[in-house]
This record gives structure tokens, sequence and C-alpha cells, in this order.
């Protein structure tokens, strides 16, 4: 979670970076009902790492100087944010982060979201339950 994340970038458009199974733009394409293949480009975060939850990847806080490597797309209005929110369901949230592109295009770098672990990082990576994810799924149906 490095760089100067006080540049937050306006609402929309913005970028948003992805790791696991929205980097497949036909994926994205599907996800937020797009006529066309999306333009993604080639990007990383610093500072954070990946984990496995079952079979997905989970974005968490990781060491200084740490990198995952991904995609960005520009999520150009608040629908197509929602729609990404909503495949990505509650067991992630949004977050803001710099995102630094390895394009060689134009900018090299720019504020934007992404989604990470919403639960309980130490749970997740000792592999043992996670109360933290677990009320925060369940909130509102143990009424």
């Amino acid at each position: 979670m490095e760089g100067d994340l006080n540049k937050f970038s306006p609402e929309y458009p913005v970028y948003y970076f992805f790791y696991g199974t929205l980097t497949a733009p036909a994926t994205l394409q599907r996800i937020i009902d797009l006529s066309e293949v999306p333009k993604m480009r080639k990007a990383k975060l610093i500072g954070y790492a990946l984990a496995k939850w079952g079979d997905y990847p989970m974005l968490i806080d990781g060491k200084s100087g740490q990198e995952i490597s991904g995609y960005a797309y520009i999520a150009r209005t608040e629908e197509e944010a929602q729609k990404l929110a909503h495949y990505e369901t509650n067991a992630y949230k949004k977050a803001h982060c710099l995102i630094y592109f390895v394009d060689n295009e134009e900018p090299a770098e720019a504020p934007g979201k992404t989604f990470v672990y919403a639960g309980d990082a130490n749970a997740l990576l000792e592999q043992r339950f996670d109360r933290k994810l677990w009320l925060h799924q369940m909130a509102g149906k143990l009424v």
C-alpha cells in the first residue's frame, strides 16, 4: 500500500486494479455488460500480497516493496462500479490504491480502486475460521 494515496481520483472515471478472474477481458466484458472487449492495461500494486481463500485469491496488506501483478480497467460510471462490487461479493471490500502501469504508456501511475479481503487477514493466512468475515457476510441475516 505504498504511494501517495492523498491524491485520490475523482469518482468516475476511475481505474480499477484486478488480480484474479477479472483480468480475463471476456469475463469483465460479461460482468459489466460491455458491447466490446474492454481495454485493459498491465499494471501492478506495491505493498500488497495475495492469499488463498479456497480457490480465490484475496488481496491483503503486504510487505513494503512487495508487488502484485494484474491489470487495470477504467470504470466509467457508478453502474459499472456497482456491477464490479456485486461480482466480487461481500468477501471483498473496495479500497483506494495507487496503480503502477507496466506497459510504457501514460500515465505511468494513477490513483484507483481495487478489491481487498474484507475479513481478518491473519485468520486467512493461518487458515482458521474468520469470525470477522463471517459477521460481515451475515450482517442483516442474523436479525
